[in-house]
């Protein structure tokens, strides 16, 4: 079941020429993302919106980074969350 969230969260991220994510907070725990699935940006006023769909092996999980903010939130999650 997809859990639409929008909830800003803890990243560990890799800024080369686009902000990477290896690591997020899920419950108090540390996530480690083992790929990145899909990425793309999206425009929202004058706000870039890196958008990244990653997983950890069992779960996948939507994430943006917005880059006027430099805040990062969790967007949405399929599965069960461990």
């Amino acid at each position: 079941m997809i859990l639409n969230l929008h909830e800003k969260v803890r990243v560990g991220a890799v800024f080369d020429s686009s902000p990477r994510p290896v690591w997020f907070s899920l419950n108090g725990e540390k996530v480690t993302v083992k790929e990145i699935c899909y990425r793309w940006k999206e425009r929202e006023g004058t706000d870039i919106i890196h958008k990244y769909t990653v997983t950890d092996g069992f779960n996948v999980f939507e994430l943006s980074f917005s880059a006027l903010e430099a805040c990062w939130y969790l967007e949405a999650m399929d599965g069960d969350g461990r």
